[in-house]
């Protein structure tokens, strides 16, 4: 997830950057989510996404509302590789989430 979020940011410095060479950025983001049966499986999926990056865009970015936290926990991992299947700890995750926006 955040490997999308990190090459939209990073090509839209490039083209605000003195290095911008006045092509187009692409920025081509794609996960998928696969679940053990359970609760969360209905939440797994696939989905991708291409963004078109470049000068005079209908969708403008304010580089000022931009904000980053990190929590180290265990709400959603994969234990090893014997296993496709993630741990996911959805209370966890949902505390995180909240605690992030104080």
């Amino acid at each position: 997830c955040f490997g999308g979020t990190a090459a939209l940011f990073n090509a839209i410095s490039w083209v605000e950057s003195s290095a911008w060479n006045g092509k187009y950025a692409l920025v081509v983001a794609a996960d998928i989510a696969v679940y053990a049966k359970g609760a969360a499986r209905p939440t797994g999926g696939a989905g991708a996404v291409a963004m078109l990056i470049g000068p005079n865009a209908p969708l403008v970015f304010d580089r000022g509302v931009r904000s980053v936290h990190m929590r180290h926990v265990f709400d959603f991992y994969k234990p090893d590789l014997s296993s496709e299947y993630p741990v996911v700890d959805s209370k966890l995750s949902i505390q995180c989430y909240l605690s992030a926006l104080d």
